[in-house]
């Protein structure tokens, strides 16, 4: 039923499309405060970013079309027009807070945002189906560019000498709670022809882990015995360690046993198909942290981001074009799901 390829909201946008109507009504922009402009484009684009949005609401029926089902109880293309609306009046918040704060992007930065244009633009494809609605490459930069915008004003705020700093120590100890880290040597229990061994074949494997474990246990670097197990010396100085969210729905066999072990721990699991030979580590340990605080700090502030956001849109005075809103309904996005 789609067609359409779906990415995270903000990343879409539609090209300036619009015209002057035949009874000489503007129609070339929706939404407007001061000198920033969402465009008529890029109203359609936000529209897309709702209709994404619509798929992950709770009770969302995913065996029909958005368009053939109330929303929230809420006629669809009525909620749609409303999370369109909210959409595009977010992005004209940001605008105002970005040049408020006195905000800019690094050159690294600015590079990294066009690539990243580029990227979703062409090498996922999505000119093709955005195209088919009017979408162009000026629009989907902007409303992208507005995502990055929204991500700078976050970071300003919470991280390190912002307004809300959120201190280093409380984010360690978040992480360190929520999240578990290990590294393992998966071991096959099939043959060739990816069929269970059983007997002594079965046994002999799982002796092999078990010579693995106590290597490990025995004070061996278990990178080092995972790259030697594997004949790989390019994972030999390398970092393989996985890190596992505690409270996921949806951990493997080796990922629980990290999870319920305790940092330092070694030992040996199995599956129908895989033996697996783990060490338990510090979480906090290497640069794992580094890599994962912005999660940490996004899911510890983003509701109230998200407030804070809604109040700028409340200080803020948005005219809106309803000729353009009119001519521009989410319900001509039906024909990017056939």
């Amino acid at each position: 039923m789609m067609q359409m390829k779906k990415i995270a909201a903000g990343a879409v946008a539609l090209l300036l499309a619009g015209t002057m109507t035949a009874c000489g009504e503007d129609t070339s922009w929706a939404y407007r405060s001061g000198d920033d402009v969402v465009t008529s484009g890029m109203y359609v684009g936000l529209s897309i970013d709702a209709l994404n949005a619509a798929y992950s609401l709770e009770g969302y029926d995913s065996s029909k079309s958005p368009f053939d089902q109330d929303l929230e109880n809420m006629d669809s293309v009525q909620w749609l027009k409303q999370k369109a609306g909210a959409l595009s009046r977010e992005y004209l918040a940001v605008e105002a807070k970005f040049d408020e704060m006195g905000l800019s992007f690094t050159d690294e930065e600015q590079e990294s945002l066009d690539t990243n244009v580029d990227f979703y633009w062409t090498t996922l494809g999505m000119s093709e189906s955005y195209e088919e609605a009017g979408c162009g490459k000026e629009s989907f930069s902007k409303i992208l560019t507005n995502s990055s915008k929204r991500n700078k004003i976050f970071e300003a705020l919470y991280g390190e000498g912002g307004e809300k700093e959120v201190p280093e120590s409380e984010l360690k100890t978040i992480f360190e709670t929520n999240y578990a880290k290990g590294t393992y040597i998966t071991v096959s229990l099939l043959d060739e022809e990816g069929n269970a061994l059983t007997g002594d074949a079965l046994t002999e494997k799982k002796d092999e882990a078990q010579d693995l474990a106590d290597r490990v246990e025995a004070g061996e670097d278990i990178e080092k015995v995972k790259a030697q197990y594997n004949d790989s010396e390019e994972e030999e100085n390398a970092d393989t360690s996985t890190v596992f969210l505690r409270d996921s729905e949806s951990l493997t066999t080796v990922g629980s046993a990290i999870v319920n072990g305790e940092v330092g721990e070694v030992g040996v699991v199995t599956d129908d198909k895989y033996a697996y030979v783990y060490q338990v580590q510090d979480p906090l340990s290497g640069d794992t942290f580094d890599n994962y605080r912005s999660t940490v700090l996004q899911n510890l502030k983003s509701d109230e981001f998200s407030d804070l956001v809604t109040e700028w849109t409340s200080q803020i005075s948005i005219e809106e074009n309803t000729a353009s809103l009119n001519k521009h309904s989410p319900k001509n996005l039906k024909k990017l799901l056939k």
